[in-house]
């Protein structure tokens, strides 16, 4: 599975913008324990937490 372009995909519809979705994806996050979403979602696991979050988001669960 290509999870960089799908996660891409998926944060672009979550901020309706693909520049908000791309700051998002590329900006340091505690949750990530540093890292950035891209760095995270290079395997599976790190793609499923990012998805999850990205689904938080959605919902207005932001922590």
């Amino acid at each position: 599975m290509d999870y960089l372009n799908h996660l891409l995909a998926e944060a672009e519809r979550v901020f309706g913008d693909r520049h908000k979705a791309t700051a998002w994806l590329s900006e340091r996050r505690a949750v990530f324990d540093g890292r950035t979403a891209l760095e995270l979602a290079q395997d599976q696991p790190g793609h499923q937490k990012v998805m999850e979050e990205l689904g938080r988001l959605e919902h207005g669960f932001v922590g």
